[in-house]
């Protein structure tokens, strides 16, 4: 299959070098984001505070292959044929990619295949891989994509991409979250936006683990699936997200439990924007989320600091998309308990 590694292609997590095993890949900030910012990071170094000053291989090198592909590591059932879900998937998923008008078309094509000349893996993720399984492509907005290719080195392939098309965008890395993204000159809309696989193993900013351990970095269940626009496959590397998207109504399903609670206001956030948006189609289960809530004081929210309220307003403006208005927001919330009610009550009313 395509995703089989090249003898001379890129280092991944689990190969073995001369000083240690990689565990992934940190980032150091440059006003031009490369190759040279990217850090390779070794297991027993989850204590660091900051990236080694080891720098990434060009291609493996004298480093032992003997990591298996993230898609290798997915358990066989939990890998779907697309035309196996749904004889027009794979169209539809080109057609999407494709779509006149939309920001991303001219780009996608060319860095899909500059990602997989580069013997890195890609995919689609997120909102796009979501909407466009679940046959709702006309909802797709954005162009979510992970893959294998550190944040350095996946923007200087965005940038050959550039040359070879004559396309015009300037690529950038978020140091905090290490996404890559890229705007055309006319600053308009995003053309995508890229992470490498997620790993939640060190203090710092760092990517490069599997992909269920990425799919247990996101929210929710539904928004942890894959597509692999090469091979035409759906990955569902935790065995429930095509069951909750599948489901009547939708169940959302919060894959990272976590006791940060600037966090837990945002899953809160984001699961009124989903149960408010797919009140009139689907609609939502969330018994799980509302059972975890449930266990939050209504004064979870006390300690935030003016820094994370303001994160948090301009994060909830987001959400009031058409239809979502602030008593549609308000049923949902008391749905999930009184922790998130206070929440929402507190975010309505410093909406301008």
């Amino acid at each position: 299959m395509w995703h089989e590694r090249s003898k001379s292609g890129p280092v991944l997590a689990g190969d073995v070098t001369d000083e240690g095993t990689v565990a992934g890949f940190g980032y150091v900030r440059s006003g031009t984001p490369k190759a040279a910012c990217d850090r390779l990071l070794l297991t027993g170094e989850e204590s660091l505070t900051q990236p080694p000053d080891r720098p990434v291989p060009d291609n493996a090198g004298s480093v032992r292959l003997v990591a298996p592909t993230p898609a290798d590591r997915v358990a066989a059932d939990r890998i779907h044929r697309a035309d196996a879900l749904d004889d027009t998937l794979s169209d539809t998923v080109a057609e999407t990619l494709a779509r006149p008008g939309s920001p991303w078309a001219p780009v996608a094509a060319p860095l899909i295949a500059e990602i997989q000349e580069a013997h890195h893996m890609i995919w689609l993720a997120g909102g796009f891989a979501r909407d466009v399984i679940a046959g709702a492509a006309g909802d797709v907005n954005d162009l979510d994509l992970t893959g294998t290719a550190p944040p350095g080195r996946f923007s200087e392939l965005t940038r050959r991409v550039r040359r070879r098309s004559g396309l015009e965008f300037r690529p950038k890395v978020s140091p905090d979250s290490l996404v890559c993204s890229a705007v055309p000159p006319d600053k308009g809309e995003r053309l995508y936006e890229y992470r490498t696989l997620n790993s939640a193993e060190f203090s710092f900013p760092a990517c490069g683990s599997d992909l269920e351990v990425d799919a247990r970095c996101r929210d929710f269940t539904v928004n942890s699936l894959y597509y692999d626009p090469v091979g035409n496959l759906v990955i569902d590397p935790t065995g429930r997200g095509l069951p909750d998207l599948q489901a009547r109504p939708r169940r959302l399903v919060s894959l990272a439990p976590t006791e940060d609670r600037l966090e837990q206001a945002h899953i809160v956030l984001r699961a009124v924007k989903f149960a408010v948006r797919w009140a009139e189609t689907t609609r939502c289960e969330f018994g799980e989320l509302a059972s975890r809530l449930a266990q939050l004081p209504h004064t979870a929210w006390d300690g935030l600091t003016p820094a994370a309220w303001d994160r948090l307003a301009r994060n909830h403006r987001k959400t009031l998309e058409e239809g979502q208005d602030p008593r549609k927001q308000m049923s949902v919330a008391t749905a999930l308990g009184p922790a998130a009610a206070g929440l929402l009550t507190a975010l309505l009313e410093v909406q301008p």
